[in-house]
């Protein structure tokens, strides 16, 4: 059984979610778990002291007892003077990560971390938005069939080297 559970930078588990790994070939694909836990914080930390910026939610996944992976969706505010956004008027949800361990990959489970997130994006607990966003290296084929399978479309754009897509909420 696959479940998610809450983390941090400052969890007692963040010692196992930073060991996760990925095949070497993958290390291009994904920023690793140290990277994206330190982000969280400092996101959080800057929307907390300014409103401003975005709002990370991490979850270590689990395997029945064994945490096998990482991910982390963001509610993202509109800034009109970014013409990078991915949208720079309304708010957003972003899929920001996803990495399941290597000795855990291929088995489905990417796909049902993908389910679990977004059942909880469509509940919209951060705010209102319209869409979910979702990025990835253009030949990430793993990551572009999972999200595409769940029903994300590719909108034509690429943003810092990365294909995007989105779903609608």
């Amino acid at each position: 059984m696959i479940t998610l559970k809450p983390i941090s930078i400052l969890s007692e588990e963040m010692p196992m979610c930073i060991a996760l790994e990925v095949y070497p070939e993958q290390e291009d694909y994904v920023a690793n778990n140290a990277y994206s836990l330190a982000e969280a914080y400092e996101e959080n930390k800057n929307h907390a002291e300014t409103g401003k910026g975005e709002i990370a939610v991490p979850y270590a996944v689990y395997e029945n007892d064994q945490m096998v992976g990482f991910a982390m969706y963001g509610y993202f505010f509109p800034d009109p003077e970014d013409d990078e956004a991915y949208d720079n008027q309304n708010p957003i949800y972003y899929f920001w990560r996803l990495l399941i361990d290597k000795n855990h990959q291929r088995r489905g489970i990417g796909c049902e971390v993908v389910r679990q997130v977004m059942d909880i994006i469509k509940e919209k607990p951060q705010g209102d938005a319209k869409y979910c966003y979702v990025s990835y290296v253009p030949d990430n084929i793993g990551s572009k069939t999972t999200f595409a399978n769940y029903g994300f479309q590719e909108d034509g754009r690429e943003i810092d080297g990365e294909t995007v897509a989105r779903y609608a909420l």
